[in-house]
């Protein structure tokens, strides 16, 4: 198996941390198992991922080619990969002395927004320092400050008023200039800027994942994002801790019983399946939570629950006795079914 064959087979990118690639190894060994995935190539697909993993463990242990750890406060392991959309940038930088603070604020996404990816488009007001009085609320003018002449102190007499003190100038803070209030800021020192910005959050983002958007220029200020994502509880939907998707639904117990089809929720809305009385869960490929980010997309497990009206009805248990008599009569003309070769021998027996 060849390095990028490796990396795909786990849906990693050859940038992942180490503690990417294990949760990655985790989640796939739990959804392939073969104690727990009827699918027939499960066993297939589990020696795959486990030679994978091998070959990459193999390759970063090594000294020529050892990669160093990822940094555990800047990376988790739910930690989105870099984004390549104009939107975003890959990871949180260091921001330059004096530069304004980002923006935190948490967004809200649904399971289906995580699981197909979505754009939305966020407005709200930031505030910053003002660049014109640098948060004093005062400008700075060419001439002189009048209350100290440009001294920058001032004299005030003692208690006896033949000694006097030197103090330094209120007005100019004493460096002897004129000062004005800020006209920018309205005497504040803030500023309170409006913003809207269309972001691209791709598939795979899980809650407390944070997307870090590059600044853009909002007014005489840059304005930078710092998004944290909150996935919203699902009324069908639940995502275990191995990434896998799951739900569990109640169905008609005779539509179970005679392998209908019943209408089932995904992601990518309603689909149809057929039921088999020998099985209550069943694996839609390909329609689950995908597999890193902006990974493909794994296994959909849909448990179902049959379901049978309760006893003591009249008209459901005149319909049940004429369904049951119509069978025994068909099994009973039948040679070939177990039930009436039983009846038929019952008969001979008892004489009857």
């Amino acid at each position: 198996m060849d390095t990028e064959h490796a990396y795909q087979e786990l849906g990693l990118s050859p940038e992942a941390s180490d503690a990417q690639l294990k949760a990655a190894w985790r989640r796939l060994v739990a959804a392939w198992h073969p104690d727990r995935n009827p699918a027939p190539d499960a066993l297939q697909r589990m020696q795959a991922i486990n030679k994978a993993y091998q070959h990459i463990r193999q390759l970063r242990d090594a000294p020529d080619t050892a990669q160093p750890e990822t940094d555990p406060e800047q990376a988790s392991e739910h930690q989105p990969q870099p984004e390549q959309e104009p939107e975003q940038e890959p990871e949180a930088q260091p921001e330059p002395d004096g530069a304004p603070a980002p923006h935190v604020r948490t967004v809200r996404l649904s399971l289906e927004d995580t699981i197909l990816g979505c754009t939305r488009s966020l407005r709200g007001h930031f505030t910053h320092t003002c660049t014109t009085c640098v948060g004093t609320g005062q400008r700075v003018l060419a001439q002189a400050c009048s209350t100290c002449r440009g001294s920058g102190a001032i004299r005030k007499p003692t208690l006896f008023g033949w000694l006097w003190n030197e103090e330094g100038c209120p007005d100019c803070s004493g460096d002897g200039r004129q000062r004005a209030p800020c006209d920018d800021c309205d005497s504040t020192g803030e500023v309170r800027v409006a913003y809207h910005r269309r972001v691209r959050f791709a598939p795979g983002m899980r809650s407390g994942d944070v997307l870090n958007v590059p600044p853009a220029r909002e007014g005489a200020a840059d304005v930078r994002l710092e998004l944290k994502v909150e996935v919203e509880p699902h009324p069908f939907f639940k995502l275990d801790e191995h990434g896998v998707l799951r739900c569990e639904m109640p169905v008609n117990g005779y539509a179970w019983m005679t392998g209908r089809w019943v209408e089932v929720p995904t992601p990518d809305g309603l689909q149809h399946m057929r039921l088999n009385r020998e099985a209550t869960v069943y694996r839609l490929a390909g329609k689950g939570f995908p597999q890193g980010l902006r990974g493909p997309r794994g296994d959909f497990l849909v448990k179902v629950v049959p379901v049978f009206p309760p006893l003591g009805d009249p008209e459901q248990e005149r319909l049940l006795d004429k369904l049951i008599a119509r069978s025994n009569e068909a099994a009973e003309a039948d040679d070939t079914q177990p039930l009436g070769q039983w009846q038929r021998t019952v008969k001979r027996w008892s004489g009857s």
